[in-house]
């Protein structure tokens, strides 16, 4: 095998998966950016009605004016909220999620050679059943498709998917652990570190709005300052903001993701007594079904009921 290490390492990109990776990904970012920005402007309104609401009866002279306000805050969200229950973004986000990482996982045992398509395959062989398995999700989420129209004229099987599949036994295997193994693992060791960061601010901004919520009580037990009835205003951001880390679920995040990239480092190492056709073919399925194990569990965790 002396001459296949000499082989350069194929990088495989984003725009190298196919078109049904790329429609399934675009559909389900647009998605999760509209439930966030809905959410978002659900809470801000809701804090902002409260926060004009008590501005109101404290500075009377403009007391009407900050009634109205207060209202406008509080139709906003109502309005945000029912636009948000029609529209149900969350389901596209999470089915074009899932048939995204379908199609990319697939698109990887194809370009190794592994099961459901081995290098015993002819070329027509595979690429027939690679691309009834890729209809077959296509049909099941036809939802998930719903925005992807600008990938309507990318192949299903790239050029960089038929070299990579082509090459020889060393070469599908380095690229395998460098373009998805390490690639992975990185992102999910990334995403760990930010997600747990972000999840201790928001804790700290939580407990400084429940600290305040307490002093605006205490406040208002004083006869000085009797007409600042400011606490609604902290208890309501305090309750906007837990409500977003439900959301965003942050530190769970940063849980799930350390654990998935232990595991990719596990499954790298194993990845360096690849030596046959049939060795590769085990590897891939069992990193797959790593990978196809957090998806499916993310996508358990974000579906009610």
């Amino acid at each position: 095998m002396p001459e296949t290490k000499s082989q350069p390492n194929l990088t495989v990109a984003e725009s190298d998966f196919p078109a049904l990776y790329l429609a399934a990904d675009s559909a389900s970012r647009l998605a999760q950016k509209q439930h966030l920005l809905f959410t978002a402007t659900i809470l801000a309104a809701l804090v902002l009605s409260a926060a004009l609401g008590t501005s109101a009866g404290i500075f009377h002279s403009i007391g009407r004016l900050l009634a109205l306000a207060s209202g406008a805050g509080a139709a906003v969200s109502f309005i945000a909220t029912s636009i948000r229950r029609a529209m149900r973004p969350e389901k596209l986000w999470y089915s074009g999620r899932a048939v995204a990482e379908a199609a990319k996982s697939m698109a990887w045992r194809y370009m190794t050679g592994a099961d459901p398509y081995p290098v015993s395959l002819s070329p027509a062989e595979a690429d027939g059943k690679f691309i009834a398995d890729l209809k077959g999700i296509a049909k099941d989420q036809a939802q998930a498709l719903g925005f992807g129209g600008e990938f309507s004229d990318r192949p299903q099987i790239t050029a960089r998917m038929r070299e990579l599949r082509s090459a020889p036994l060393e070469q599908r295997r380095q690229t395998y652990l460098s373009s998805r193994i390490e690639d992975q693992r990185k992102w999910y060791g990334t995403k760990a570190r930010k997600s747990q960061t972000v999840a201790n601010r928001y804790f700290v901004v939580i407990q400084v709005s429940q600290a305040l919520t307490l002093a605006a009580t205490v406040l208002l037990l004083s006869p000085m300052g009797s007409k600042w009835n400011v606490g609604g205003v902290f208890s309501a951001l305090a309750t906007a903001l837990i409500a977003w880390l439900q959301v965003r679920q942050h530190e769970e995040l940063a849980q799930t993701y350390s654990v998935i990239a232990l595991d990719l480092g596990f499954i790298e190492e194993e990845g360096t007594s690849v030596a046959t056709e049939k060795d590769l073919s085990a590897f891939v399925a069992d990193a797959e079904d790593t990978l196809g194990r957090e998806h499916s569990q993310w996508i358990a965790r974000k579906t009610p009921g």
